[in-house]
């Protein structure tokens, strides 16, 4: 045998054996391809189950919330007719979300949610705000807060209310309070027009500073309602019922001992004029609500 039929014996001897390589690195990558398809297969078919799963939890979650939500107490009068005495509580005002709220269970028989709350604090609340923030709430419950004009308007526009405000001044710790039988507050489009008549003077201590607010729309800084030549709540940078612009401005800024200025939480006009250290507002229904199970 010549040199150059043993090359070519060897030439195709390595070519069969690089060819074998090949086609068995073929079957093998074909063989991996197909183990990984099946893995993918595997895993949708896992993520579908597992997306099954995931639905019929969040509809189980949505029942749940759903039953927690109708049994909550519309109010803390509510709350109150089912034996709760804590100063905070969840309820379920109509139509809205739930929400946690202040209460006053002790004082003229409890039952009060707390819609106002202003005192000295280290971190306080911005009152000059939006006709947004008015209308949804804002604060710390258990700091300073205004609970929202649309908790208040659909807390108020079915049943009857009444309103108890409780203020203290820095020259007498000795808390004032005055008392009306009727509180509404309407609708935004209505632009939560208030409804304020009844005052009690043998349960109030506090003379009578709301009555002139009767029949006024809320203002902002940023939704001017009032009928003054003026921005009342620019002017004295709250939210509230102004008209020309008030004979009380609970929302105003809390002033230090001896400052004055029209744009402080003021109770009365001048000459008696009082520059107020806190003030608490909350309303209850006139009659009390029933307990329901």
């Amino acid at each position: 045998m010549n040199s150059q039929n043993v090359v070519a014996g060897l030439f195709i001897f390595f070519l069969g054996e690089v060819i074998g390589q090949t086609d068995s690195t073929r079957r093998g990558r074909c063989e991996e391809k197909a183990a990984l398809q099946a893995e993918i297969r595997n895993f949708q078919e896992s993520q579908e189950v597992l997306r099954g799963e995931v639905a019929n939890l969040r509809e189980a979650l949505d029942s749940v919330s759903s039953l927690v939500a109708y049994s909550l107490p519309e109010d803390c009068s509510a709350a109150k007719a089912r034996g709760s005495w804590t100063s905070t509580t969840m309820i379920k005002p109509p139509g809205l979300p739930p929400r946690l709220v202040r209460c006053e269970q002790r004082e003229q028989g409890g039952g009060w949610t707390v819609i106002l709350a202003r005192r000295p604090t280290n971190n306080p609340v911005n009152f000059n705000t939006t006709w947004q923030n008015y209308k949804d709430g804002f604060g710390d419950i258990s700091e300073e807060f205004w609970i929202g004009n649309e908790v208040l308007h659909k807390l108020t526009r079915e049943i009857p209310h009444q309103l108890r405000v409780v203020i203290t001044d820095w020259s007498d710790t000795k808390e004032k309070t005055a008392t009306w039988n009727m509180f509404v507050v309407g609708s935004e489009d209505n632009r939560y027009k208030l409804g304020i008549d009844g005052y009690s003077p043998h349960n109030s201590t506090a003379s009578d500073e709301l009555q002139i607010h009767n029949g006024s729309s809320f203002s902002t800084h940023d939704y001017d309602n009032d009928i003054d030549t003026e921005h009342c709540a620019r002017q004295h940078g709250g939210g509230w019922w102004y008209f020309q612009c008030y004979t009380a401005n609970p929302t105003g800024k809390i002033l230090m001992p001896f400052q004055a200025g029209d744009h402080g939480m003021i109770w009365g006009v001048h000459p008696k004029k009082l520059t107020l250290r806190s003030l608490t507002m909350m309303i209850r229904p006139v009659s009390p609500a029933p307990y329901h199970h």
